[in-house]
């Protein structure tokens, strides 16, 4: 950026002196003092030039333990910084910093998550219920915010001087809300909110999103937006049980945590802190996703992550070509692997592929000891995924309901198998069956049975792949490539120091205010009183009315 600025200036007074050596043969005093003129109109513009895209300081804070958010936030920060920016980012995985971007890099964070949650085995079958699901999900956010409250790299940033000018601060609010203490220590830059994990249930504490538990499902939950009345009851106590949770356990947490990592700071308050995002970014997009009224400062910004074009090893493009019938790619993505299926589930998965000799199989998987591979089996520790999805061979994806795994798979128009484990994958799962896309199957109950009976069904019904490329098409017509949109909402809050006009007037309301529940409670009162006075004036008329009969002898 910084090259192509210097040559629009070369160029803007090469210009000026061209003109000033035209303007010197005529000799005139009159015309060398519009070739001043002009040549310090150029000075002007390309000081503006400058001036516009001049690099601003961004720290953009990563808060989950996760490969795949980082994917997706890499893809945000690498083009700031390609834009000329200046980024300070917390990171869990291992980046190079390099002038202008620098890693404040948590080493051995994942071992650190692993040794923690070695003391408990993980049930999955816990998830498939909705309480316990939420339950967990806050359960690892907990884990992770206590192992990260006492990380190195927190202590660097604290020990940045007051005085630094951030630009701006770029927050994945999916977990770690007391960092967001750095605000105040850093003298209140404009925040932006992000998050890879769809749209967070808890969005609307951020932007004041409207919540309507009779159309929108819980992410916990496998509902579709046309309830019956018991699906509506149960899905509003998914929600406040959600809410409840995180407002009264998960957050004070939080705050607690905030106030010794910011030892002796007066900071207000998480809660408010979070109100403060200008702008909220989420991994949705309407043609895949519930319909959920958003206010204007929350952008949809789903498949930013999708690279549009990604290179293949030439062996994976030979293994590719030589299937005679196509490809399916198994992949369970970054934070579940097919390891966790079990050795005799992987043994027999490894036969049924070899049985199929007209597909080829790409099979992500971390250990190979002791298979002997088939010729239409290639065992990778590592897929460029997006490639595999895009090369047009591909006829299938096998994935664990990753968010990140079924945009691309849609992206591309291929059908999908999902084995859900945990958190937003069973919802994830639920819709693409819905949506007549794929299949599901629960991971206490796939094995090379269920797989072949759901792998036959797809591969033999075109109403898949059919359903698919519908979906791929809606998915890719857009004004803008979602990155680009992405980055066009985080340079403008950069440029306006905040988007204070997008902010909901119901941030400043208390919920029964926004929902209208005091109106509701004085229109009862009323009510309440004119029945009360009625009833009471009425029982001296029956009275004097009973009392007028004639006696009788």
């Amino acid at each position: 950026l910084e090259v192509s600025i210097f040559h629009r200036t070369v160029s803007s007074t090469e210009h000026c002196r061209k003109l000033l050596d035209v303007k010197w043969k005529f000799g005139t005093h009159c015309e060398m003092v519009r070739s001043w003129i002009s040549l310090l109109a150029c000075a002007c513009l390309a000081v503006s030039v400058w001036s516009v895209v001049r690099a601003e300081n961004i720290l953009f804070l990563q808060t989950i333990p996760s490969k795949s958010h980082h994917i997706w936030n890499k893809q945000i920060f690498e083009r700031l910084y390609e834009n000329g920016h200046n980024l300070t980012i917390v990171s869990f995985e291992k980046e190079t910093s390099v002038p202008g971007k620098t890693f404040l890099v948590m080493e051995d964070f994942n071992a650190k998550m692993t040794a923690a949650f070695a003391e408990h085995a993980t049930d999955f079958s816990s998830y498939q219920n909705a309480f316990g699901n939420i339950y967990n999900v806050y359960q690892f956010y907990e884990t992770a915010s206590r192992i990260l409250e006492h990380e190195d790299v927190i202590r660097q940033l604290r020990a940045y001087p007051k005085t630094f000018r951030f630009d701006l601060v770029i927050h994945d609010f999916t977990m770690g809300q007391f960092l967001l203490g750095f605000l105040e220590h850093f003298n209140n830059p404009p925040l932006v909110s992000v998050s890879a994990y769809n749209v967070p249930s808890y969005t609307q504490y951020l932007a004041d999103i409207p919540l309507y538990t009779t159309y929108l499902p819980h992410p916990a939950s496998s509902f579709q937006p046309r309830m019956n009345f018991v699906e509506r009851v149960k899905n509003t106590i998914y929600w406040w049980f959600d809410m409840l949770y995180r407002q009264q356990v998960f957050m004070p947490n939080e705050q607690q945590r905030m106030k010794r990592v910011f030892e002796g700071a007066n900071l207000t308050h998480v809660k408010l802190l979070e109100k403060r995002s200008s702008l909220v970014l989420v991994n949705s997009d309407p043609a895949l996703d519930f319909y959920q009224l958003l206010p204007p400062n929350v952008v949809q910004v789903g498949g930013l992550h999708i690279k549009r074009a990604e290179e293949m090893p030439a062996m994976m493009k030979q293994f590719i070509a030589r299937a005679s019938k196509g490809v399916v790619l198994f992949s369970f993505g970054t934070n579940v692997q097919s390891e966790m299926l079990g050795p005799e589930v992987n043994r027999q998965l490894l036969e049924l592929f070899r049985g199929m000799p007209e597909y080829g199989f790409i099979w992500k998987h971390a250990n190979a000891d002791g298979m002997v591979m088939p010729p239409n089996v290639l065992m990778t520790s590592w897929v460029p995924q997006s490639a595999v999805l895009a090369n047009g061979r591909t006829k299938l994806l096998v994935s664990h309901g990753g968010l990140l795994s079924l945009q691309e798979a849609i992206w591309n128009g291929v059908p999908i198998i999902g084995v859900p484990f945990f958190a937003d994958q069973f919802s994830n799962v639920h819709r693409i069956e819905q949506a007549g896309l794929g299949i599901g199957i629960a991971s206490d109950k796939m094995n090379a049975v269920t797989l072949q009976e759901a792998m036959d069904k797809i591969l033999n019904d075109g109403s898949y792949r059919a359903r698919a490329k519908e979906l791929s098409y809606q998915f890719r017509t857009q004004p803008e490539a979602p990155l680009d949109r992405a980055i066009f909402w985080i340079e403008k809050v950069i440029a306006n120091k905040g988007l204070p006009y997008l902010r909901s007037p119901a941030r400043d309301m208390a919920p029964y205010q926004v929902y209208g529940l005091d109106m509701v409670a004085v229109v009862l009162l009323i009510v309440l009183g004119y029945y009360l006075i009625f009833k009471r004036h009425s029982k001296p008329a029956s009275n004097q009315a009973e009392g007028a009969k004639p006696k009788r002898d």
